[in-house]
Parts: C-alpha cells; sequence; structure tokens
C-alpha cells in the first residue's frame, strides 16, 4: 500500500484500515517513525467527505509548523489556524489550534450557532434549552467556532501529555466533552500502558478505540557513551573501560596521594600526573588524574559522515555558550565549506532585509560557519531562521534545549547529551524515559541514515551515579500515563452552570483518574480476598496480616470519590468567597470568572477590586503581561522612572496577598504569577515602542526576546479574555479591541 508516492509501513497500513472502516484510533510509535503521516491521510480522507477536521497539538510552535504544512500539502484556502493570540482563515474545513481552545470551545456549549456574537449583538443565546457557544479571546469577526455536525475528527498530537501535571486536565477534558460521534485519532509515545489508557478511551468514546503498536524504529538507534578516555562506544564496552578504570584508581589510592602509583618525592612537591592536574590533601576523589570530557571532545570524535548533529544541554546559558566555543574552536572552523556558505549569505541577505536590527555580527559568523542555538527565550525572527537553516541542512551542529525535541520534526544523523539530569527549577532530576528517547528519537533521517547516532557525554568519575538511570533509559519500556486531573476554578464555574450535581458527578466518573482508581480498587480486592483466605491457617503469617491491614487501608484511599471530593472543595471555596449562591447560581464574581481562563482567581478579584478599571489600556496591557510570565532569576529589569507603577504595583499586591487568591492557589496546587518587571514594558510596546528597544532595559546572560514576545502573547490572549467580561460595555469593549490591534505587530505578529 502507498500513501503519495511511499510505501506505508505495517502499523501505517493497519491505521489507515482503520480510519478507513471508522473508527477512532490510538497510534503508539517511537519518535521518527511516521506517525504524521497517519494525520496526514485522516485529513485527506475527512476532507473527501466533505467534513470538518481540528488537529490540536500541545506547544504553539508545533500548531504554526503544522500550519505551513498543511497549506503546502492542502491549500492555503482549506487551512486554518486558532491559537490564543491568532487567527487565520475562519472558514476553513481544516483547523489548527491549541488543546485549551478546543477544550474551551466544547466546555462552553456542544451547540454553535453561526455568527455568535456578544450580548447585544447577537440574536440569541438559547438554541433548544443549551446556551450557544460564545465567540470567546477574539473579536466575532475573527473566528468561527467548528459545526458539530460537520466536525468528522479531532487529530490528537502527543496525546500522552494527558499525564503532565500543569495541563494534562485539558486532554482529559477535551476527551471527555467531545461528541462521542466525533472520531479521534491520537497520536503518542509508546507507552508502557497502553492497552489500559485505550480501554478508557474506549469506554468515553462509547465506541472501539482501535490500538496500533510500533516498537520498531524505521532508521535504529546506535545509543553509545563516550569521553576523552573511552572514545565512543557502547554500554558493554563503557562497562568494561569503567571496571579498568576503577581498577587503576584504586591502584592509585593505595599506592598513595600522587595517583598512578607515585610517591612524593623527598621535598614534598607533587609531581603531575598524566591529566596535568595537581593531587589535593589526603585521597583523591574519582576524577583524579582526568580532564572532564567537554562538548568540544565529543565533536572531535566524529567523522564528516556523523553530521548534522542536535546537541541538547538543559541550560539557554550554556546552549549560548556552547555554540560560540565551537564557532572559535579548530573543528568547529572547519565545519562549513564553500557552497553551503553562499547558501547561508543568501538567506541571512533576505533575513537581514526583513529584520536589519536582529542579526548580530557575531551571530551571522556562526551561522556561517554552520553553528548555531536554539532555546525557548530566542528571538521569535531567529528562531525561525535557525529552523530554516536547519531544515535546508545547511547547519552541521544546533545546540537546543529539550523544547526543540517536542513535536517538531528536525531530524539529525547525530544526537548528542550533555547529560542525562536536568534541572527543573529545584533540583536536578533524571531525564525520564520519554523525555530522553523523545530527543535521542530525533537521530537518524528516514531514507538517508542506515542508523541515528546518539551519543551520551559521560567521564567515568560520574558513571557509578547513572548506571541504573542509564539501564532504565535504554530498557526501552516507557513509563506509563497517570492520570493529573485537576479542574481549574474556571471548569467548575462552567460546569455547575451549564450542568446539575448528577451530570457533573458522571463528568468525574469518566476521567482517566476516575478509571485507574477503579482498576487499582479491582486489584487491590483480589489480593485482599487471597489474603483472607488464608486467615486462620497457618500460612497466615504476622507479615500477611500486616499486608492484609495495609491493603484495606489502601482500598479505603482508592475507593474514596476523591474527585468529586476536590471539586466539592472547590465549590465550598466559591460559595464562601461569594462567588456561588447556596444552589449554585452564579454571581457577579462567577460570571466574570467563567470567562477567564490564565490566572483565572487573580484577574477576576482584580477586575471586582476595580484595579484594572483605573488603568489606561496601554497600563492594562502591561499588567497582562506581568500576569502570564516570570523571569529568569538572571534577569534583571531597569526600573521604572514612572511613579505612576509603583501605585500600581501596590494595588496588584494587595489583591495579591488577599486570602482569596492566596487560598485559591493553595486549592490549585499552584501559585499565581506576579512580575511587576514585566509591567513597564508591556505598557511601552502598547504605545508602540520595538523590541529592540525594550530589551535595552534588560540585563541578561542569554537572549531574552522570545520571553518578551511570549509574554506579549499571552497577554494579549488575556486581554481578549478580559473584553469577554465587558461585551455589553460598547465603548470599553471598543477600547480593548483597539488596544488588541496595537499590540498585534511586527514580533508578536511573527508566526514563528
Amino acid at each position: 500500500m502507498e500513501y503519495r508516492g511511499l510505501k506505508l509501513d505495517g502499523f501505517q497500513r493497519q491505521a489507515i484500515e482503520a480510519i478507513e472502516s471508522g473508527h477512532s484510533v490510538l497510534v503508539a510509535a517511537p519518535t521518527g517513525t511516521g506517525k504524521t503521516l497517519i494525520a496526514d491521510y485522516l485529513i485527506e480522507h475527512v476532507l473527501e467527505e466533505g467534513g470538518e477536521v481540528i488537529y490540536t497539538a500541545p506547544v504553539k510552535a508545533l500548531s504554526n509548523q503544522k500550519y505551513r504544512q498543511y497549506c503546502a500539502l492542502f491549500g492555503r484556502e482549506k487551512v486554518g489556524l486558532v491559537t490564543g493570540d491568532l487567527v487565520i482563515n475562519r472558514d476553513a474545513p481544516v483547523r489548527i489550534m491549541t488543546t485549551e481552545i478546543l477544550r474551551n470551545m466544547l466546555l462552553e456549549g456542544h451547540r454553535v450557532e453561526e455568527g455568535t456574537r456578544p450580548a447585544g449583538e447577537a440574536a440569541g443565546r438559547e438554541a433548544q434549552g443549551e446556551k450557544a457557544l460564545d465567540v470567546e479571546l477574539f473579536s466575532p469577526s475573527d473566528v468561527a467556532l467548528p459545526d458539530l455536525k460537520k466536525l468528522k475528527a479531532v487529530i490528537i498530537d502527543e496525546i500522552h501529555f494527558l499525564d503532565d501535571p500543569e495541563r494534562g486536565t485539558v486532554w482529559e477534558e477535551l476527551l471527555i466533552y467531545l461528541p462521542s460521534e466525533v472520531r479521534i485519532l491520537g497520536l503518542s509515545a509508546t507507552l508502557s500502558n497502553l492497552e489500559e489508557f485505550a480501554h478508557w478511551l474506549t469506554q468515553i468514546r462509547q465506541a472501539e478505540v482501535k490500538v496500533v503498536l510500533e516498537t520498531e524504529r524505521t532508521v535504529p538507534l546506535q545509543i553509545r557513551l563516550a569521553n576523552t578516555e573511552s572514545g565512543p562506544c557502547e554500554v558493554g564496552a563503557f562497562e568494561k573501560a569503567f571496571a579498568r578504570w576503577k581498577k587503576e584508581q584504586k591502584k592509585a589510592r593505595e599506592a598513595g596521594d600522587e595517583g598512578k602509583g607515585r610517591r612524593r618525592s623527598r621535598g614534598g612537591r607533587r609531581r603531575k600526573s598524566r591529566g596535568g592536574r595537581r593531587g589535593g590533601r589526603g585521597r583523591r576523589d574519582d576524577f583524579a588524574g582526568a580532564k572532564p570530557t567537554t562538548h568540544l571532545d565529543m565533536m572531535e570524535m566524529l567523522g564528516r559522515g556523523d553530521f548534522p548533529v542536535l546537541y541538547f544541554i538543559y541550560s539557554r546559558k550554556m546552549v549560548e555558550i556552547f555554540a560560540a566555543k565551537l564557532a572559535h574552536s579548530r573543528v568547529g572552523r572547519q565545519l562549513s565549506h564553500g557552497q553551503n556558505t553562499r547558501q547561508i549569505d543568501e538567506r541571512l541577505e533576505r533575513f537581514e532585509a526583513d529584520h536589519p536590527e536582529v542579526l548580530t555580527r557575531k551571530l551571522r559568523g556562526m551561522y556561517r560557519q554552520g553553528i548555531a542555538f536554539h532555546h525557548a527565550g530566542l528571538h521569535v525572527a531567529l528562531k525561525a531562521l535557525v529552523e530554516e537553516l536547519y531544515e535546508a541542512r545547511l547547519l552541521k551542529v544546533l545546540y537546543c534545549t529539550s523544547t526543540f525535541a517536542l513535536g517538531i520534526n528536525m531530524p539529525a544523523r547525530t544526537v548528542m547529551f550533555d547529560s542525562l539530569t536536568r534541572y527543573n527549577g529545584t533540583e536536578f532530576v533524571p531525564l525520564t524515559i520519554r523525555e530522553f528517547m523523545q530527543m535521542a528519537g530525533r537521530a537518524g533521517r528516514r531514507g538517508i541514515d542506515p542508523v541515528g547516532n546518539v551519543l551520551i557525554r559521560q567521564d567515568f568519575g560520574g558513571y557509578g551515579e547513572v548506571r541504573g538511570l542509564l539501564k532504565r533509559l535504554l530498557s526501552g519500556e516507557s513509563e506509563p500515563v497517570r492520570s493529573a486531573f485537576n479542574l481549574s476554578f474556571h471548569s467548575v464555574v462552567n460546569l455547575v452552570d451549564r450542568f446539575d450535581e448528577e451530570s457533573i458527578r458522571y463528568m468525574l466518573e469518566q476521567s482517566f483518574k476516575a478509571y485507574q482508581d477503579g482498576r487499582s480498587a479491582t486489584a487491590l480486592r483480589t489480593k485482599i480476598e487471597d489474603l483472607e483466605g488464608e486467615e486462620g491457617q497457618e500460612s497466615f503469617t504476622r507479615r500477611k496480616r500486616r499486608d492484609l491491614a495495609g491493603l484495606r487501608r489502601e482500598l479505603v484511599t482508592v475507593e474514596r470519590p476523591r474527585l468529586w471530593e476536590a471539586f466539592a472543595r472547590k465549590v465550598a471555596f466559591l460559595k464562601t468567597h461569594g462567588y456561588l449562591g447556596a444552589d449554585n447560581e452564579l454571581y457577579t464574581p462567577a460570571k466574570i470568572l467563567r470567562h477567564i481562563k490564565i490566572e483565572e482567581l487573580f484577574v477576576t478579584e482584580l477586575i471586582l477590586n476595580g484595579v484594572l478599571e483605573a488603568l489606561s489600556p496601554a497600563q492594562l496591557f502591561g499588567v497582562m503581561c506581568g500576569l502570564v510570565q516570570t523571569l529568569p532569576r538572571t534577569a534583571k529589569v531597569h526600573a521604572p522612572d514612572d511613579d505612576r507603577w509603583w501605585g500600581i504595583f501596590e494595588a496588584i499586591n494587595e489583591v495579591y496577598e488577599s486570602d482569596v487568591v492566596a487560598d485559591g492557589d493553595e486549592l490549585v496546587g499552584q501559585e499565581s504569577v506576579f512580575t511587576p518587571e514585566l509591567m513597564p514594558l508591556g505598557e511601552r510596546w502598547a504605545k508602540g515602542e520595538s523590541l529592540s528597544a525594550l530589551l535595552m532595559d534588560i540585563r541578561n546572560p542569554t537572549d531574552m526576546s522570545g520571553d518578551l514576545v511570549g509574554a506579549f502573547r499571552r497577554a494579549k490572549d488575556l486581554v481578549s479574555q478580559v473584553r469577554q467580561v465587558h461585551r455589553e460595555d460598547e465603548d470599553r469593549w471598543r477600547e480593548l479591541s483597539e488596544l488588541l490591534r496595537a499590540v498585534t505587530r511586527d514580533e508578536v505578529e511573527v508566526l514563528d
């Protein structure tokens, strides 16, 4: 079987056959095996039937990439894009959107009225007893919501994101709210509990969900470890080299403080070890005599056929530093050749014509050598340029953070890991198997490379600490998906507004969390029954008695309606603080909260306390910026000279410290964002200042352009939500609409 001239693999044929027979399908396969080809086929299939299809993705960059790809595949007139800050081609039958937006649409009503307008502009909101879906986030003319009669399928990319602690609930809500007649195509990494996940999907979709599993990669991976002493070698060979190294270290310690068997001379001076480092007092540590392997050493180990390289580091600062060091190294100066350099120059000239202030001389030189870096804080235009150069095979080495691996199809010949642990903002934590394979899976280009080359920088000195982790990472048994279900206050208010208690209980029981608890309870009961059958027998030891008591306690916990209890606590909280009445009727605060999805309680309280009402539109945008983004700890922002901001900060801080916001944060397990330093910068953007001018007032060791643009985009989304609160106030609506137009320019408008 072929599709678009490509011979399909077995799992692709299996998935397409299931699609043609009208089933929902869950496809689990390693990164880089061709899952997205199945999505392409489904879209084409739906278009041929005259239906509509929605593609959802976990990150905006992936949404934008899919938009560009599908415009090329199906024609620009058939493809639309709906994100929190951007709407393109509102009537398209194929729409790419973020998961949150589709969830919001479904949460607020399953019936769509064509041309729905804010109150005062629309004809009416009731349709057969259900509320019609409001146009949210955008002006009424910006977006047409999906007609669920025409919606035939929803593609959910990276569906395993369901277990993400911060955003996973959205995936579950989407799958629960989506009408059963709409087919789903879930694309996932390989999961150890795939059958459990699929069984839950079958249960809530009320129709069989076909599971298609592929464990083999089209391009196999060759995973090796490397340091300057061992060179690149597979795990078995590395273990032997490590054992020899340990023996040498032991001999050196036994021979004395000199290492390698050498002792102090009579004068007490130490001779240099072979590594050139001087010994310390007492015994040496495991790094004695060895110079740490660097990223430059790793590059020296590669042959010409091993490029291009993706080098993963978990620090923006180090990404930029490593790229600069490579550019000044011997190996870095030999990477690019004349023809490549000429092609790079042509693209750089076009780029500079459009973005005259963005490309520095240092970056230009680096790119001409075939070297670049990529991270979330990078200027949006530079990010797009780097991706363009990489896709054109003009870059030989790209230093990047893990975000580069998420969904974006940018394969390499070689993937390198600087470490198997990453800093999560609090501590160093090991990579999960899923994270490791997401990045390692970028190695090996289909149809080009016989194998994907994966190299892990690992000195012998620290190997003992990561041996267990490495064994687990290479086992191939990915972590199971675990529900992270935790309803937001926004969801709670919308649910009590639309459904009765029985319906809400039923919805909560449909969650993957409830399903997993139910399976756990069944397994516990079986164990309890087995142990109870031994009671009174000689085999029933004291230990088994303790085990039985523990299992009974665990069963009581699992059988509790924990999701309902959490929901009830949030409802009680909202009643205590005057959001809901005794019978769950929505008071004014709750009616505001219905429209706020970012920093929901904090923003609602700012509105209720009149803090936002007193602001100019530009100041309002500035405040929104400070509520949607934090700054790196290394960033220093020049304090504003304008005394007005200090009064605004105090008013916002008073709300931030209030019981309702603090207690609400505790209840949902997340702290509200309040970054005063960003607020004056947001105001200046709203007044027309350039990004380069704003960056002059920020000191940070790495590029923060992307952070600022990200803040402006999310702030724009939040302004759209606040505007919905004022939809009956024509003057305020118009004022905020003008603000949205003013901030939608330059980098904020770029489709990155």
